[in-house]
């Protein structure tokens, strides 16, 4: 980076020694202070530091910073956000990052893995207790010290819980392998987008992989917005945690508190949280849990622990994985896709989809209208049904009466989406009016029922395109997604679709709209008596 990379050269009162980390807002290097002591020194780029706005995200991350206090977190040192270049100073880690380690080495024994746990969660709660959201928890971000305890380290995208949002409309701030899902959708981050990107830190932790693959940001949020991670291999005791961290809703999620008094006593080489006590003593449940474990925060989100068992002979005679919880639910694991999905074609078949509703509300008005409101509507009730499953078989696994219980409660889910139209349409309806109010005016010979035709196509438009009307567009991609999931059989899904489109348009350019079954002649009445008075009010 120019004017700050060369070693030897003085950032304020501290001498560079060597580049050890770099990032789009600036580059951190390894630096002495006066006594001689080694710091890390994160110095922003020049481009960067003549951005106001990144000024002022500079100056909270100082502020975020000095209100945290642990063990597992590198404190600041020093700052000036004045300087030229602006710097801030931070405790220096050495040692190597938990993605550096797991390259190298692999996955984390399930000793290291409870203490990665328990020292991530102690590090959020430290720094959620400060009002603090990290938003770019992942394993490059954390540290091993020199007694292998771990280090959050990186606070550049940190901000208040009270921060005014500084980035622009559609920017997605954080890495997207370890982004919450409520973050994809444009959401600001509170608490629980830290303890999803925890549990997705974890898993790759204890897998090697990355819980929701590799390839294009597209194909990974697909797979976090359907909540299908990649959990094969993590201990079966961490499991309940995992997916209670990783639930589709941000609420059902655990705090970070909790996940500490949890993982403390997380007996990793085994299924369940504490030791099993033999029948004649009191159960486990009667001991009072650390204090920092709120049993509340996971009410009806973990299984209860198992009855104790009988103790083998030998511990060594009995391994771990002789109960083999994950065989029986792996074949019920969705299938992995064989590739990212072309989801800039399943946008385009959307788009011809509303061309052609658009080409049949120029014909029969009154036909498209209805279409379109049931299919919205069954898209939306189908969208609420995959979210409510991905959040459920991500919290506690895939069984076979998820889709029945998504069947039962399928009417619950009609009239909530119904409601939701029901208070979105206004926009759509004022969009149409309108439009019939302008075609009306503009021609004197355009029919009262093109006019009607033109209005419909505009609230048609609206309808699938305006405010509220995500959900429906989220789910026809799930479509797309199940029909042609891959690209050669994408491009003649949009070779059908758009020559069945084309004709459809250029049979509307022909022929005169046809308002039936709802041709009422009280109705073109009012609206000829109200294009007269329109018209009258023009010419005056």
């Amino acid at each position: 980076m120019e004017g700050v990379d060369t070693s030897g050269q003085m950032i304020g009162r501290y001498r560079l020694l060597d580049k050890i980390g770099e990032g789009g807002m600036g580059v951190v290097h390894l630096a002495t202070d006066p006594q001689g002591r080694r710091v890390a020194v994160k110095v922003l780029r020049p481009g960067v530091a003549s951005d106001q706005t990144a000024l002022r995200r500079l100056a909270r991350e100082v502020d975020s910073m000095r209100r945290v206090r642990s063990s597992h977190v590198a404190e600041i040192v020093d700052a000036d956000v004045t300087a030229e270049p602006p710097y801030v100073v931070t405790q220096y880690v050495p040692g190597r990052t938990l993605e550096q380690t797991v390259r190298d080495r692999g996955p984390l024994g399930v000793r290291e893995l409870r203490r990665l746990a328990t020292g991530l969660a102690e590090a959020l709660a430290a720094i959620h207790a400060a009002g603090i959201i990290h938003r770019d928890l992942k394993p490059g971000n954390v540290m091993f010290d020199e007694n292998g305890e771990p280090v959050v380290i990186d606070f550049g995208i940190a901000q208040g819980v009270d921060a005014t949002r500084l980035t622009a409309t559609g920017l997605v701030i954080g890495t997207p392998g370890y982004l919450a899902p409520e973050i994809i959708e444009g959401e600001d981050a509170a608490a629980p987008a830290d303890i999803h990107s925890w549990a997705s830190t974890i898993a790759y932790a204890a897998t090697g992989r990355a819980p929701f693959g590799a390839g294009t940001f597209e194909s990974i949020f697909y797979k976090i917005m359907e909540g299908r991670p990649d959990l094969d291999g993590v201990p079966a005791a961490l499991l309940p945690l995992i997916r209670a961290a990783m639930s589709r809703n941000p609420a059902e999620r655990p705090t970070a508190q909790a996940l500490v008094g949890l993982t403390s006593r997380l007996d990793v080489e085994r299924t369940t949280f504490d030791a099993p006590v033999p029948p004649h003593t009191k159960p486990l449940t009667a001991v009072a849990a650390p204090p920092l474990a709120n049993p509340r925060d996971f009410r009806g989100q973990l299984p209860p622990a198992p009855p104790p068992q009988p103790p083998p002979p030998m511990y060594g005679q009995q391994p771990y994985s002789a109960p083999a919880p994950t065989p029986e639910r792996r074949p019920e694991r969705p299938p992995k896709p064989e590739g990212p999905k072309p989801y800039g074609l399943y946008r385009l078949l959307s788009f011809l989809l509303l061309a052609g509703a658009v080409g049949l509300a120029m014909v029969v008005p009154s036909i498209a209208l209805i279409i379109v409101l049931i299919a919205m509507l069954l898209l939306r009730t189908a969208d609420r049904a995959s979210q409510d499953l991905a959040s459920r078989r991500t919290r506690r696994g895939p069984r076979p009466a998820d889709v029945a219980g998504v069947i039962v409660r399928s009417p619950f889910s009609v009239v909530r989406s119904g409601l939701v139209m029901a208070l979105i349409s206004p926009i759509a309806i004022l969009a149409g009016v309108i439009v019939l109010i302008i075609s009306m005016l503009a021609k004197s010979e355009m029919t009262i029922a093109r006019a009607l035709s033109l209005s419909v196509a505009a609230f048609v438009i609206v309808t699938c395109l305006g405010p509220g009307s995500e959900p429906a567009r989220r789910q026809l991609v799930r479509i797309w997604g199940a029909v042609a999931p891959q690209r050669e059989r994408a491009w003649i899904v949009v070779g059908v679709v758009g020559l069945l489109v084309f004709f459809l348009v250029s049979f509307s350019l022909s022929q005169s709209p046809e308002l039936r079954p709802f041709d009422f002649p009280q109705f073109n009445q009012v609206l000829r008596d109200l294009r007269h008075q329109l018209r009258n009010l023009r010419g005056g």
